[in-house]
């Protein structure tokens, strides 16, 4: 058996942001289960971060081929044509070269906007009506294809792999699953379903839910993020997915877990919340560790809620979200870290956080909540009940969950922080589960389930002929 898959996706390594690191890790494993990986993804990178070391850790049987990317707007037209880069990264370099990194990431624009509301609006309505349909990476599908289509003939892949969003790539896998043969289609979110992941004009909407039934009904397998996806996708459109969505959830890389290095030494007491702010989020978690840190104890202690990610977006929402609050001293913002760092800053903790709000997002199996899980460390999650969220915390015995009153939660968060709240031992077997390798290993028996049972297909068929 050719034990080759194409992984298609536009958000690849040396990219560091949460869309990357699915993708990146089940290549970055794969060949421990005698799979050869090759990624194709794009070749420009417009609004991300970037982290070289992730490129440096990945195996040597993983082959990336990169493939020309236009971002259809006036910024990736003005850089097609020659013009200055207005990249992320170089819109960053330049900011911090004028006024400090960490002062001008708050004052950062977006180098497609303009002076005026109006003229923002009517920029904003011709994107998503016209210009970014299904997504902004239409204009990759055709480079993506060509090359896809190349390979899978010049090494004979049997096996195309997407994730998605953005829904270009289930448009890719779609054209390339009878090359192939087979198509796994990965879903991170719930498109199709979620407001927040659905575009506002009514036409493009309706594109995008017939992309979605269509690679729900053509896929060969669907692997989601969340085990809610297949309920959802079952209301959706009833009867198509019935055992066709496996749940796989992300996988903390355990190769960076090396000794502590010295990232949190120094430090009061923490608490630690990893990832974006969003703009949906309640102010509500805020509120209760005001309360709890007025606990003489807890003030003695120093305690301190560090928010790690992407300052430029961070920054501004948090300081309206905690202003009047009185957490001076008690919140420290901190830009994105690399993973390594990042996993240390997680094992010194004396919990995690999820935050979100008891109304958002019952759906999702957090990016950092994997993480949290993977390590074993107890999270102080104020989420929807129920929700996925609760379910897997509840599951591994790491959930200590904020309900009620704003006083019975900042109580709960002060005895949990003082050692007054023991939890059960963490269920060794579900937070195996997230891991890296447990990742590429659940992949891997998808990949085989699908190409097993094309094989048979292709046998019985031969047999009924030569019958």
């Amino acid at each position: 058996m050719n034990r080759t898959v194409l992984i298609v996706t536009p958000y690849f390594a040396p990219q560091n942001h949460a869309a990357v690191f699915r993708a990146y890790k089940l290549a970055k494993y794969l060949p421990r289960f005698g799979w050869t990986p090759v990624v194709l993804t794009t070749g420009t990178n417009y609004l991300y971060n970037e982290d070289p070391e992730l490129s440096a850790a990945l195996p040597r049987e993983v082959e990336v081929v990169r493939t020309s990317y236009i971002e259809p707007s006036l910024r990736g037209l003005r850089m097609a044509l020659g013009g200055k880069d207005r990249s992320f990264l170089a819109m960053h370099a330049r900011a911090s070269q004028q006024a400090g990194a960490a002062d001008s990431a708050g004052d950062r624009q977006p180098p497609h906007q303009y002076p005026s509301s109006w003229a923002r609006h009517l920029y904003q309505t011709v994107n998503e009506r016209w210009l970014q349909v299904p997504d902004a990476y239409w204009t990759w599908r055709p480079g993506a294809l060509r090359e896809g289509l190349r390979l899978i003939r010049e090494r004979r892949i049997p096996l195309v792999f997407t994730t998605c969003p953005p829904d270009t790539c289930n448009l890719i896998g779609m054209a390339l699953q009878k090359p192939a043969g087979r198509w796994v289609a990965d879903l991170r979110d719930t498109v199709g379903y979620e407001a927040r992941l659905c575009p506002k004009n009514t036409s493009a909407r309706n594109n995008q839910s017939r992309v979605t039934e269509a690679t729900l009904r053509r896929a060969d397998a669907v692997t989601a993020t969340s085990s809610s996806y297949e309920l959802i996708y079952n209301d959706l459109y009833p009867g198509i997915v019935d055992g066709k969505v496996h749940f796989i959830p992300t996988g903390l890389d355990e190769e960076l877990l090396g000794p502590d290095n010295g990232v949190a030494s120094g430090r009061p007491p923490y608490i630690v919340y990893a990832g974006e702010f969003l703009p949906e989020y309640s102010r509500l978690f805020f509120e209760v560790f005001a309360a709890a840190v007025k606990n003489d104890r807890l003030r003695d202690m120093r305690l301190t809620l560090l928010i790690v990610g992407d300052l430029s977006v961070n920054q501004p929402r948090i300081s309206e979200k905690i202003r009047g609050l009185g957490l001076k001293g008690h919140i420290e913002l901190i830009d994105q870290l690399p993973q390594r760092e990042m996993y240390c800053l997680l094992r010194n903790a004396r919990a995690a956080v999820l935050l979100a709000g008891r109304s958002s997002r019952w759906t999702t199996n957090y990016a950092k909540m994997v993480d949290y899980i993977a390590l074993r460390k107890p999270v102080l999650a104020m989420v929807p009940d129920p929700s996925e969220a609760r379910k897997w915390l509840s599951r591994t015995n790491l959930g200590v969950f904020l309900d009620g009153p704003v006083e019975q939660c900042a109580a709960a968060l002060a005895d949990f922080c003082l050692g007054n709240i023991k939890l059960p031992p963490p269920n060794a077997e579900e937070c195996e589960r997230y891991t890296a390798s447990a990742q590429a290993e659940a992949f891997v028996k998808v990949f085989e389930n699908v190409m097993n049972a094309r094989s048979v297909t292709i046998e019985c068929y031969r047999d009924s002929i030569q019958a």
